[in-house]
């Protein structure tokens, strides 16, 4: 059977992007987000049907490659489709292009699906695999492996953070574009804004609701040509929420910049 595949075009308006003027890590997995779900509508098992039957898809697991960022007002497309199954997990894929077909990113993501009621994982549904088309992994021709991440000992950086209203979901969950931004938060000024995200690990373990404080701990590690960060996010019980790892650059290259310490930035300009 081939590939359920299925395009989405978009333009990176203004409020999706950064004070690079590039988009931005947690507005990239939101476009994600919307392209999985459009998929869904289209192939008659998205927010209706899961609804109907009291179900949910989780996220588990990323594995994000950047080449690059879109810039403010670029267009681009993303590709995505379903790989594999296995009893409890899907494996999707995504595909970021732009307007001269240069694949600028990818990633690699693990879903499950959990009973809206009994919050128990369940198999993948007969309805799931005949509507995309899933196969088994060892049919599949595409290999994929997640990284793991290693817990913090000891932080260099910490920050606390109360969930709001605006970072739920319709499930009263926080939503998992949100655990991206807050990392990014918790990062060095100079390296969010001087170096290139090139790679993101995201492992999601434990679910957390509206108004609880959410604790970050970082640990950077600087190299020559690069800045890798360990991120943990913990309730205020110390729960493990999520782990991140976020790769920044230094070289330049395809993500066209410099990360070098005491590099001035040119004033970006008003967006319109």
């Amino acid at each position: 059977m081939p590939l359920m595949k299925t395009t989405k075009n978009y333009e990176i308006l203004c409020f999706y992007t950064d004070y690079k003027d590039k988009l931005s890590p947690q507005a990239l997995v939101g476009l994600f987000q919307d392209a999985a779900s459009n998929q869904s509508n289209f192939l008659g098992v998205g927010y209706d049907y899961m609804q109907a039957h009291n179900l949910i898809w989780v996220l588990l697991k990323y594995n994000i490659v950047i080449n690059r960022m879109p810039k403010f007002r670029e267009k681009i497309k993303i590709i995505t489709y379903p790989m594999y199954y296995e009893r409890f997990y899907v494996y999707r894929k995504f595909e970021v292009y732009d307007e001269n077909e240069n694949l600028i990113s990818y990633a690699y993501s693990t879903w499950t699906i959990v009973n809206v009621e009994t919050k128990k994982l369940c198999r993948i549904t007969h309805d799931l695999i005949k509507a995309y088309g899933f196969t088994t992994k060892d049919r599949f021709f595409e290999k994929i492996s997640f990284n793991n991440i290693e817990k913090i000992k000891e932080a260099d950086i910490e920050k606390n953070f109360q969930i709001r209203y605006l970072d739920i979901d319709h499930n009263l969950h926080v939503n998992n574009t949100k655990y991206i931004a807050w990392a990014i938060e918790s990062i060095p000024f100079d390296i969010a804004t001087e170096c290139n995200l090139s790679h993101m690990d995201v492992i999601y373990r434990k679910e957390i609701q509206y108004g609880n404080m959410v604790n970050i701990k970082s640990k950077i590690n600087d190299f020559e040509d690069k800045v890798e960060i360990i991120h943990m996010v913990n309730s205020e019980d110390g729960d493990l929420l999520c782990q991140l790892k976020t790769v920044w650059s230094r070289k330049n290259g395809s993500n066209d910049s410099e990360c070098n310490e005491g590099d001035e930035m040119n004033e970006a300009g008003h967006k319109s």
